[in-house]
């Protein structure tokens, strides 16, 4: 899941307090601690960590109406869908997403596929794993001279962006909006507040950024083996 820090740029980004904020991340990933905390033992044992039963969601929600009013509700409401937004999409996905949302564009002119920074891989699109540098093309499959970018020998390039490149980009935009749909559905099953709903809707790419910057600041910190 994002981290507090991920949760709280993006509530500060929808205009709401930092205080309603960490009460909300903390409610919601460490319930029994924090309900502990604020002496609502009644309430301990009743909700999980990142409990989103409509039941442990209406609890959470009522606690922080309580203490903030509408803006604790919110504040509940949007770590929910932030939530749901980083379970649709892998970490790879994320990132690439953020990334073409900067360039304005799902595959910038005359390239087709994502090379690996350091190592000799690519990937067709966002929605695949990366692949051998040796099969970066699906025409001479890795005989002819590879290049950095795009992966597709000189030879068969010409060839085969025109066609493969509209496929690979039909299939991310299917992806995408595979996980929209999702998305969606989960907000209207889960009764998220139109407010919340509507500054996801306004701001989901800037949202998907984030979430991206901060998945890749934590892997940066684990310890290598």
């Amino acid at each position: 899941m994002p981290s507090h820090k991920c949760h709280e740029r993006i509530g500060k980004l929808m205009g709401l307090k930092e205080s309603a904020l960490r009460d909300a991340n903390r409610l919601i990933d460490m319930p029994d601690e924090w309900l502990s905390k604020h002496g609502l033992l009644e309430y301990v044992g009743l909700i999980g960590h990142d409990d989103d039963r409509k039941y442990a969601m209406n609890i959470v929600r009522g606690i922080l109406k309580s203490i903030y009013g509408d803006e604790g509700v919110l504040a509940a409401d949007l770590h929910y869908v932030v939530d749901y937004i980083e379970r649709l999409l892998n970490p790879d996905m994320a990132k690439q997403i953020a990334k073409m949302a900067l360039s304005s564009a799902f595959f910038p002119p005359g390239r087709h596929g994502f090379v690996h920074k350091y190592r000799r891989e690519w990937r067709p699109s966002p929605a695949f794993g990366f692949l051998p540098i040796t099969a970066y093309c699906n025409m001479c499959k890795g005989r002819m001279r590879p290049l950095n970018a795009p992966p597709f020998c000189n030879e068969c390039r010409a060839r085969s962006v025109n066609e493969e490149g509209v496929e690979a980009h039909k299939r991310v935009l299917q992806e995408r909006e595979h996980m929209l749909r999702m998305l969606v559905n989960k907000i209207v099953e889960r009764e998220i507040c139109k407010e919340v709903a509507d500054f996801v809707y306004v701001n989901f790419e800037e949202i998907v950024k984030m979430i991206a910057e901060d998945v890749e600041e934590r892997r940066a910190q684990q310890p290598t083996a």
